[in-house]
């Protein structure tokens, strides 16, 4: 028999995942290897986890120009947290904020995936991190391991750069998270 304080914590627990409308799991499942998140998309945009039917918190809009119910600039048919029709930096509230990612806390981590992205890389991992964001669709995409990475990406060795620079700051990635967070912040502040 559980005790009344846990049963309180629990429901807490369940209060609180509702108040957020974030899915109750964070990050990118995909227990089929489908490549779609198995706990989250939005293939019309319309604010509602198409898994749940649940409302989530976002900060972009919905514009439907040519009536077919879908958002003309925003949909998320992989789920993982990321604008499948824009790969740039987009603002269109006027905010300072990229519409192109799910975060509605504003602090640079999508709700969804619970990944850290920048101006330039917003970690999609339909066809896997690195090789949705440069623009290759990947056929007969396989991720056994769910690290939203295509497993047999080899092939594509030849085409990725092993000095990493998501930021396009000149600096190795590889340096120290803390120092380019700090980087961001500065220039954050900067332009406020």
């Amino acid at each position: 028999m559980k005790s009344q304080n846990t049963k309180y914590q629990i429901l807490f627990i369940i209060l609180i995942s509702m108040t957020l409308g974030l899915p109750n799991e964070r990050g990118f499942v995909d227990k089929d290897h489908d490549g779609i998140n198995d706990i989250f998309c939005d293939k019309n945009g319309d604010g509602i986890n198409d898994i749940d039917n649940q409302k989530y918190q976002h900060n972009f809009q919905f514009e439907d120009k040519n009536e077919d119910k879908v958002n003309d600039l925003f949909v998320d048919t992989d789920g993982d947290g990321v604008n499948d029709l824009a790969k740039s930096f987009i603002d269109n509230d006027g905010d300072g904020w990229n519409d192109n990612v799910i975060d509605h806390d504003k602090n640079w981590i999508n709700d969804i995936t619970g990944l850290v992205y920048d101006l330039r890389h917003f970690h999609g991992q339909r066809y896997g991190k690195i090789l949705e964001e440069i623009g290759i669709t990947v056929k007969n995409y396989v991720d056994v391991d769910n690290d939203g990475s295509f497993d047999n990406r080899g092939q594509y060795r030849r085409r990725m750069d092993r000095f990493i620079d998501r930021n396009g700051d000149g600096v190795f990635d590889g340096r120290g998270f803390r120092k380019h967070q700090e980087r961001m912040n500065r220039k954050r502040e900067k332009n406020k």
